[in-house]
């Protein structure tokens, strides 16, 4: 069964994830999306002013499996939608005159990656378009057998910061030591630093592992020729 996760009054209204495979629909989810609107109209008593919704990039995550469609009616049923975050799997978008004027009225910001249909969707249809988060460094450090995870996040309001997801074993089984911090980059970041002048912000060890993985610096590089909204969304 196909996973529908939601959080209320977040960076947005509601914030919508989804994980699975095959097409993106009501039914196939454990919750489905007309019971998240009740209950966020239980608890606010409305309908949410603005949604995101995510499409986990499953596949780019390691697993073999991913949504590879999007049934237009599913999203025709989020009508406040503002954001849309589209995985490398998905390659079309079957329009219609509702969806049309959904994502023209709530100028629905499209992001993704470089030189994906989630770009060339929003460049079609005259929409802002913005990558999407995503995860350019893991370190391991085998004595504390401790495993950071840098994942470059672009936020609503178009700020850029680099999450840093930090966890060890504990002294018992089913303990975790670490944490989640954050390092602030101006939003220009790839106009203005190199990878390497980035990676000096995270230590040496991490700084070798940055440079070594590549991620980082192919963004930057693509980033320099691509057009990207950074204003707030």
């Amino acid at each position: 069964m196909s996973l529908l996760d939601f959080e209320f009054d977040a960076e947005y209204d509601l914030m919508l994830s989804a994980w699975g495979e095959g097409t993106v629909k009501e039914g196939i989810f454990h919750t489905n999306l007309s019971t998240i609107y009740r209950k966020f109209k239980k608890e606010y008593a409305r309908e949410p002013r603005d949604v995101s919704l995510l499409i986990e990039d499953t596949f780019a995550c390691g697993y073999g499996y991913g949504f590879t469609e999007i049934d237009t009616a599913f999203l025709e049923q989020i009508n406040t939608l503002a954001e849309l975050v589209l995985p490398n799997s998905i390659t079309n978008i079957d329009m219609t005159p509702t969806l049309e004027q959904i994502l023209k009225r709530n100028n629905v910001l499209i992001r993704g990656s470089f030189d994906s249909f989630a770009e060339k969707f929003a460049a079609e249809n005259h929409l802002n378009f913005r990558p999407a988060d995503f995860l350019f460094a893991k370190d391991f450090f085998e004595p504390a057998l401790e495993t950071t995870l840098l994942t470059m996040t672009f936020r609503r309001n178009g700020n850029v910061v680099v999450e840093i997801s930090v966890s060890s074993p504990g002294s018992s089984a089913g303990n975790t030591f670490g944490g989640t911090f954050y390092r602030d980059l101006p939003k220009n970041f790839y106009n203005v630093k190199t990878a390497e002048q980035i990676a000096e912000m995270f230590g040496q060890r991490t700084k070798k592992t940055i440079l070594e993985d590549g991620r980082l610096a192919a963004f930057i590089e693509n980033a320099r020729t691509h057009k990207i909204f950074m204003g707030k969304n």
